[in-house]
This record gives structure tokens, C-alpha cells and sequence, in this order.
């Protein structure tokens, strides 16, 4: 059980105390008028392990810190010298001529980082200054207020937490008790996580799916709104397959048909074609025909002009002649190729293709209109798809988003009876002190979690001077006995206090006496300053 004694302690221009040594002993008073510094005398040792005030506020700060205000001074110092299980120690800590913070050991200079660490291996912060100043205690968060209370307490089983979490009357018996619906939720997940795993565990399952719930939810939103943008789907999709399909085939019937008619018809033009043109030949071998028919005979030579030979003259007459004779044949072939062309136009017919076509066109149409009704219901298809997808992950999200909801409104409740079953066990070692566990918020007009000590029924904050030591020095018996720590206790204003002082080892007070500088009484022995 570790021991703690303040033995001495050095001051040079401490919060206005120049120059001071105290020798503590078992009981230490200090009393003057106020600002003689009693409550300086407390503060230094605290001071100096951790700069803080007594209340845990930073006391290292150019705005606030123990250096004076009303005199030159060239540095603060200050020293306590300490036993833990009857070991000396010698911490101090100054602030220089420029300011700056300084520490020692044993009276060898420290880097701040090694003198925090010194002293956080021999001493932890909260629970030496929650017994040496329980007022201390009271200014925590009341998370850590519980857990230095609860420090040394055994943890309740997890099955006797279940049942009490169930308990519906004082008289039950446990084998009477029926698990609630959040009990018997966490008896088979405790059976193999702890509570603290199980909590962070939901935690982030929770965010997750909440997460997750919420995109889904947009998701099933912007699909339904781009679905409702779309043209709407009439008809049955296979019925309208099915129709399309007969109208195809109804098409293609006709597309037989229709290319003999073409076929036809490029025959018929062909020809038409043929007998155009070979008329154009006749006419033009008709319009040759007078020229050559009329063609002179010349008897002179086209040279030079001198009369020809009656030999050369024949020639002349057969040459015309054989001429004459090539025309003729030439125009009775073209003549009976006009006359084969027109016998052939005669025997072709072409055929009314417009109303085979208004036929084809009708039909097409009508594939057209169940065409787009089978694109209406495919662009919706996929999209319906996605929303049953984007449907069926929005209710699984929001399905395991209750579950963890479930199991940490379980847990809520579980470390509420743990807790209170933790308090009442403590609560036992109490005499005028109580625990209140919850708390009224009148915006929510519900009770939340708290740890509040009480006295009497009224909260810290709303006690008297006295009540307040009187509280503090019962917190510090309860704090020994789960701590198993034994430190020093400093009990300020002590004239507001009329009841017993009770400590297991160091006392020291200050008192406020009018009109007079500051005492020191050690162990009933007066001391001169």
C-alpha cells in the first residue's frame, strides 16, 4: 500500500512567500489573514509535480502562475521534499530570470519530459491530488470521478448484470427472472466478446450501415425518379414480342412478291430502254440517207481537179454504190431490232408495285408502334432491375442498422446496472455520501446517464464550505480504501468545517485569522516564520 509524506517544502518568491521552509508532520496547521499565503503553502507541492493549481487548471502560464505581482523578483523556486514507502525524493521546479521552466531531481537539472516521467512512475496525478484536495475530485469529469471510485471494485458477473437488467421486482428470485428482449440479446454475444469489443464492434457497424442505409436510400430515390421520366410501358412485353414477331413474318410473306415486281418492273424499263434507243438509231440512219442517196458524181479529181479516167469514174460509181448497199443492210438490222423491241415491250407487263407497297408500309408502321412499346418497357428493364437491387440493399442496411441499434441500446443498458450495481457497492462504504447515477434533462424530459456524488441528498456544487470539507475528507477514505493509496490531505478554510478531521496519516490546514501574518503549527508545536 503506497505511502506518501510530505516532509519538506522550500518556497523563494512563491505567489508573494519570499522566502519559506516547511517542516510537515503529522499534522500541519497554517493561519493567517487572507493572502498570507495558506493556500500557497497547499498549492506548491502540486505545483511543482504537475503545474497545476489544486483544481487541475495549468498554473505554467505567463497570465497565471505562482510568480509575484507586486515586487522584483529574479526567480520562482520551489522544492518539496517527499518519502513514498520511506523513500526520499526531492522534485522542484522554477521559473528563471527569463521565464523560462526549469526542473530538478535530487536537485540535478531534468528536461521537462524527464521530470514528468519521474514523477508519473511514483505518483499518478488524479488519485494524489483527488486525496490530497478532494475538491479536486469533484472538479473531474464525472466519467473519470467514476473510475477512481470504481478503481479496486470487483466487476459484477456478466450473468448477474443480465438478470438484474431483467429484475421486475425486488422479490424475484434469480431462477425466477425471464431474460428482457436486451438481455437476451447480448447472453449469447457475451459468451464470446466482451462488452467493451462488442460496443466498438456496433459502433462502427452502425455508422456504417447508417452510411450505407442513406445511399441506398438515394440511390432508390434518383432511380424511381429517372423511371418516372421515362416514356410509360403499355401492354404485356411478351404479348408485344409475340406481335412483333407476326408482323415480321406477315412482312416477309410480302417481300417475295415485291422483289419479282421489281424484278419486273427493271425488265420492263429495260426494255423500254432498248426500244428508245434503237429508235433513236433508225431515225438517225433515216436522216444519213438523203445525203448519201444525193451524193454527186464528180468526174475531176478532188486534188487537183483534172478530169478523171472513165476507169476512175467507174470506180467512183462503185465506190458510191457498194456505200449504198452497206447502208441498207445496216438500217434493215436496225429496223428489225426496233421491230424485235417492240414486239418484246409489247409482251412484258409491268406491275402496280405503290399498292403492294401501301401494304408493306402499313405493316411496317404498325411494327414501328410495338417496336417503341417494346423499347419503353427495355429502358425501363434494367433500371427496375437496379431499384430492386438498390429496394433490397435499403432494407438489409436498415434491418442490420436496427439490429446494432438494438444490441448498443442493449449495452446501454447493460454498463447502466453494471454501474449501478458498482455504485451500490461503493455507495455501502459511504456514510452521508451517495452516488446518483442519473439525471434529469428537461429538453429531452429524460433521465441520462451521470455520476454525480452527493451529501445529503444535494449535489457537490450546492454544499456549504463545511459541507464541502466535510464531504471531501469521506470521499478521501473511500478513495484510500480502492486506491490503496495513503497521502497527505489538505483541508483549506477549515473554520468553516466543525465536525471531526479524520486522515490516515498527514493533515494540514489552513485557516483564515483576522489581523494576523502567517503561523505554522506543526504537531501542535508553533513555528516561527
Amino acid at each position: 500500500m503506497p505511502v506518501i509524506r510530505l516532509i519538506e517544502e522550500q518556497l523563494n518568491n512563491f505567489a508573494g512567500i519570499k522566502n519559506r521552509t516547511i517542516n510537515f508532520g503529522a499534522v500541519t496547521n497554517l493561519s493567517g489573514k487572507n493572502g498570507e499565503g495558506k493556500t500557497s503553502v497547499g498549492t506548491a507541492p502540486i505545483w511543482i509535480l504537475f503545474g497545476k493549481d489544486l483544481l487541475g487548471s495549468d498554473y505554467t502560464k505567463d497570465k497565471y502562475s505562482p510568480r509575484p505581482t507586486n515586487y522584483e523578483y529574479d526567480r520562482v523556486y520551489a522544492s518539496i521534499l517527499l518519502s513514498i514507502d520511506g523513500t526520499e525524493y526531492k522534485f522542484a521546479r522554477e521559473i528563471d530570470e527569463k521565464k523560462k521552466n526549469n526542473f530538478y531531481i535530487n536537485d540535478i537539472p531534468k528536461s521537462a519530459s524527464d521530470f514528468n516521467a519521474a514523477v508519473s512512475a511514483l505518483i499518478t496525478q488524479d488519485e494524489f491530488m483527488s486525496l490530497y484536495f478532494p475538491a479536486y475530485f469533484f472538479n473531474l469529469n464525472w466519467t473519470k470521478q467514476r473510475e477512481l471510485l470504481m478503481k479496486g471494485a470487483v466487476a459484477p458477473l456478466k450473468a448477474t448484470v443480465l438478470q438484474e437488467m431483467s429484475r421486475t421486482s425486488p422479490e424475484q428470485k434469480p431462477k425466477e427472472i425471464i431474460l428482457n428482449p436486451h438481455a437476451a440479446k447480448l447472453e449469447p454475444l457475451l459468451k464470446k466478446n466482451t462488452i467493451a469489443d462488442l460496443e466498438s464492434k456496433h459502433k462502427q457497424d452502425k455508422t456504417r450501415q447508417e452510411k450505407a442505409h442513406t445511399e441506398a436510400g438515394g440511390a432508390t430515390k434518383k432511380l424511381r425518379e429517372m423511371i418516372e421520366r421515362l416514356p410509360v410501358a403499355v401492354g404485356d412485353l411478351s404479348e408485344l414480342e409475340a406481335e412483333a414477331a407476326a408482323l415480321k413474318d406477315e412482312f416477309a410473306k410480302y417481300e417475295p412478291e415485291l422483289a419479282a415486281a421489281w424484278e419486273t418492273n427493271d425488265r420492263y424499263r429495260q426494255l423500254q430502254h432498248e426500244l428508245i434507243t434503237i429508235s433513236a438509231q433508225v431515225e438517225a440512219s433515216k436522216e444519213a440517207w438523203p445525203a448519201l442517196k444525193d451524193e454527186p458524181i464528180k468526174e475531176t479529181c478532188r486534188t487537183c481537179d483534172q478530169q478523171l479516167q472513165p476507169e476512175a469514174v467507174k470506180s467512183v460509181i462503185a465506190d458510191k454504190q457498194q456505200r449504198i448497199d452497206a447502208y441498207k443492210a445496216k438500217h434493215a438490222v436496225l429496223q428489225h431490232k426496233k421491230k424485235a423491241a417492240i414486239a418484246a415491250l409489247g409482251d412484258a407487263q409491268e406491275i402496280d408495285i405503290p399498292e403492294l407497297r401501301t401494304i408493306l408500309n402499313g405493316i411496317e408502321a404498325k411494327h414501328d408502334v410495338v417496336m417503341l412499346k417494346i423499347r419503353a418497357h427495355k429502358d425501363r428493364l434494367p433500371l427496375q432491375e437496379e431499384l430492386a437491387k438498390s429496394v433490397d440493399t435499403e432494407s438489409t442496411t436498415l434491418t442490420s442498422l436496427r439490429e446494432s441499434t438494438l444490441i448498443l441500446d442493449a449495452i446501454k443498458a447493460f454498463k447502466a446496472k453494471e454501474a449501478e450495481l458498482q455504485a451500490a457497492e461503493i455507495e455501502s462504504k459511504f456514510t452521508r455520501l451517495s452516488v446518483r447515477l442519473f439525471k434529469y434533462v428537461k429538453a429531452n424530459d429524460a433521465y441520462e446517464p451521470d455520476f454525480s456524488i452527493q451529501m445529503d441528498g444535494k449535489d457537490y456544487q450546492f454544499l456549504s464550505t463545511g459541507e464541502k470539507i466535510a464531504a471531501g475528507l469521506e470521499l478521501t477514505e473511500v478513495l484510500h480504501k480502492q486506491t490503496g493509496v495513503i497521502a497527505p490531505v489538505f483541508i483549506d478554510n477549515v473554520g468553516e468545517y466543525t465536525g471531526p478531521i479524520t486522515a490516515y496519516d498527514q493533515v494540514i490546514t489552513g485557516r483564515a485569522v483576522p489581523d494576523q501574518e502567517l503561523k505554522i503549527e506543526v504537531d501542535g508545536v508553533k513555528l516561527n516564520g
